[in-house]
């Protein structure tokens, strides 16, 4: 009996143990509330990013905007943001049009300006109707790490 109990501990031990360095943290994706877009009755947007934290090891920050159906065609210029300090984090957007979702964009790292710590960004997405501009719509707060 007292044998039988202790291969029991130790194979529950085991199991759990494993499943520890088994199952490693996932990164998780992030979609923002639904923000509604001024000048366009009904019309709300939101923006999903891939991760809400970016290590020293990612390449990319992966990015779309969607709409509830209820905007027509919007034309985007997507860029990134930090909300400590600098405005603009390189010289690099994504534009185009949609009326439903954006493909995913990618803004790579190595296009973009260097973090010295660990910052808060956000993606920037300006929407524009009829050539103008009726609002812009943000990601939820992503951290990125110190990059070398």
């Amino acid at each position: 009996m007292k044998k039988t109990s202790k291969i029991l501990m130790g194979a529950s031990a085991l199991l759990i143990a494993g499943s520890t360095f088994i199952c490693s943290p996932k990164a998780e994706a992030a979609m923002s509330s639904w923000q509604t877009v001024q000048g366009i009755k009904g019309c709300e947007a939101r923006v999903w990013t891939d991760a809400t934290t970016y290590t020293r090891k990612a390449t990319s920050i992966d990015v779309y905007a969607q709409t509830n159906g209820k905007c027509g065609t919007l034309n985007y210029r997507m860029g990134v943001t930090t909300l400590d300090g600098e405005y603009n984090i390189g010289n690099f957007s994504h534009k185009g049009s949609f009326s439903n979702k954006t493909p995913v964009k990618k803004f790579y790292f190595s296009k973009l300006l260097k973090p010295t710590f660990k910052e808060r960004w956000q993606v920037n997405v300006e929407l524009y109707k009829g050539g103008k501009m009726k609002d812009a719509v943000q990601s939820k707060t992503i951290y990125v790490e110190k990059r070398k």
